[in-house]
């Protein structure tokens, strides 16, 4: 099994919400930390975010592409559903940031802890897409969550119409494990869900050489 190395991690306080520990306790656990590599950093959600977040999830081009919900929220509605979510839904949740601006977000939920497994989803907004962006934050929070947790898989829900991201995450090695057929509807047809699976060792056998450069990452023995 690979050796549990850092990446680049800083100890972060996130300022969002405040009110409420509880939220910050169950937001992530350890301590919420920000991730980098040059110029991406996987980094705590803020209160500065919550307007640039609202505007994604008001998007129903953007909010078809990783969930099934199809209304729109004001802003205040918005923010008490994601301190909601934060409480209860969201595992670990990180904003992707390029050159110090927020493109997207990457989230685990649904953590499975005896069983050793998670989903995770991830969105980068349209101007920002093919340019490999998703894969690092992916391959940064794939590590991360597999160096700091009993995990032994990760899944990704991909929906039919999103051929960009199936094909992206076939290419990168995960395994299609469900095939929903006719799970979704939207743009008045039914479309399959495809589940896929990433395995710790597939992913250190595949992209310990990227770690290696991107983290310093290394297997016992080869240090």
């Amino acid at each position: 099994m690979p050796r549990a190395t850092p990446i680049h991690v800083v100890l972060d306080r996130p300022d969002f919400p405040t009110s409420s520990p509880s939220v910050l306790h169950n937001y992530a656990n350890p301590l919420p930390v920000r991730l980098s590599f040059r110029d991406l950093i996987l980094a705590p959600v803020s209160r500065a975010d919550i307007e640039l977040l609202h505007g994604w999830e008001a998007d129903p081009a953007s909010l078809r592409l990783w969930t099934t919900r199809k209304d729109i929220l004001s802003q205040e509605e918005f923010a008490q559903l994601f301190a909601s979510r934060l409480r209860s839904y969201y595992h670990v949740f990180f904003m992707i940031h390029i050159s110090g601006r927020p493109v997207g977000f990457i989230y685990s939920y649904e953590p499975n802890f005896l069983d050793g497994h998670a989903y995770v989803t991830a969105f980068v907004e349209t101007v920002c897409r093919d340019r490999g962006i998703a894969a690092r934050a992916g391959l940064l929070f794939a590590h991360y969550l597999f160096s700091y947790f009993s995990f032994r898989k990760l899944y990704c829900d991909v929906f039919e119409y999103n051929s960009r991201s199936l094909t992206a995450l076939k290419g990168a090695g995960l395994s299609v494990e469900g095939v929903f057929r006719d799970h979704r509807f939207y743009g008045g047809r039914h479309w399959t869900m495809y589940r896929l699976a990433l395995y710790r060792e597939d992913f250190y056998r595949r992209f310990t050489p990227m770690l290696q450069r991107m983290t310093g990452f290394s297997r016992p023995g080869h240090e």
